[in-house]
């Protein structure tokens, strides 16, 4: 059934390009908008010192939907984090709740409505396919709000939009939800009831300089948060997040193209995508596993089974609010062959009902991969 899918889905695009004379300068991929506006949701800044608390940001206790942003204190931090560490009287290691102490009881004061969207554009656009003299935006992400105020807002208040990345390098470690790169404006009605269409473009040549990953492998790691900040008391008034996923790219045709080599060209295609799918289910490795709980915590006991190709094991992640406490080695399972191994996982909620992994993997004359894996909690935890 999965291959017949995917080549249904080839036909559709193959023969989309048959009646079509010009090529799309680039492809764009809707990311459905958060719904984090409510003011039950939390938000979690902490700051984070490579050299005293690079996992801080894993031991705050979140709930599915909060967000966390995680600020790099001292060296190597960015300017906005010295901003917003000045502005909360913040030291290395501490953590920051809804704008102020972990002691903040205090719902988000939602003072506008606040819907975010995001948009990946061009994310296979070629290295050659530069952008035009008029700048044309070619590649990046395109996020894109709107903001309805519920009440006259005072001047004060700023829209801020942060992108985090998880397994983000952090002296000798990595950690996770790091900010690397933000922006602010103040160009929106703030009057009662008067709604902005917000519009913000952050080019594929601006992550990098920021150091953010922009693949198809990588940017699940990539958050977008939009804030509503009060720069007069730091208070968040509204806030949207959304988690990005990776794409399932689809081929670009393009130029003027005879008939007859576009019929050639669907039928060649669809022989090398119904092998490539054939490849991809007999070469990728099968992932399982179960979880089980002791006095010492949760362990998840894994067996990953080698397709005809041999298989390395390079790392492993979990989603929020699970975390893996330590990721087993780099290791190879050859073609036809499995291995099972246990892991330490943590949860800041312990009433979560499963545990999402994911396993990064590199499969000989696939490439790099990564698998989820989602291990149910048993009932009589």
């Amino acid at each position: 059934m999965k291959n017949n899918s995917s080549t249904v889905i080839s036909i559709f695009f193959l023969l989309m390009s048959m009646s079509l004379m010009l090529a799309p300068s680039t492809e764009i991929i809707d990311v459905s908008s958060g719904e984090n506006s409510q003011s039950t949701i939390k938000i979690w800044e902490t700051f984070s010192d490579e050299n005293l608390c690079v996992n801080n940001a894993e031991n705050v206790p979140r709930n599915e939907g909060d967000i966390l942003l995680n600020w790099v204190h001292g060296n190597g931090s960015s300017l906005a984090g010295q901003q917003r560490a000045a502005a909360l009287d913040a030291s290395p290691c501490s953590s920051w709740l809804n704008g102020g102490g972990l002691e903040n009881t205090s719902d988000v004061n939602v003072l506008a409505e606040l819907s975010l969207n995001v948009l990946i554009v061009g994310l296979d656009v070629a290295e050659n396919n530069q952008a035009e003299e008029n700048d044309d935006f070619n590649s990046g992400l395109l996020l894109q709000a709107t903001i309805l105020p519920h009440e006259n807002l005072s001047d004060t208040l700023n829209l801020r939009w942060y992108i985090t990345v998880d397994n983000s390098p952090l002296g000798e470690s990595t950690a996770s939800d790091v900010v690397l790169h933000y922006g602010w404006s103040t160009t929106f009605h703030h009057d009662a009831g008067n709604s902005t269409n917000w519009t913000q473009q952050i080019s594929a040549e601006r992550l990098a300089e920021d150091g953010i990953p922009f693949t198809a492998d990588d940017i699940w790691r990539l958050e977008v948060t939009l804030m509503l900040v009060d720069d007069l008391n730091n208070s968040i008034n509204a806030a949207d997040t959304i988690q990005l996923n990776s794409p399932k790219l689809t081929p670009a045709f393009g130029g003027m193209v005879p008939t007859l080599l576009v019929v050639v060209g669907v039928i060649v295609g669809l022989l090398v995508m119904v092998r490539q799918d054939y490849r991809r289910e007999v070469g990728l490795p099968r992932l399982r596993g179960t979880m089980r709980k002791d006095n010492k915590g949760w362990t998840a006991d894994v067996e990953i089974t080698a397709g005809i190709f041999d298989v390395t094991l390079k790392g492993a992640l979990a989603s929020s609010p699970w975390k893996i406490s330590r990721a087993p080695s780099q290791q190879l399972v050859t073609a036809g062959t499995n291995r099972s191994f246990s892991v330490k996982l943590k949860t800041s909620d312990e009433e979560s009902y499963e545990a999402v992994t994911h396993w990064e993997i590199d499969v000989d004359e696939l490439g790099g991969w990564v698998l989820d894996l989602k291990l149910s909690i048993p009932h009589n935890k």
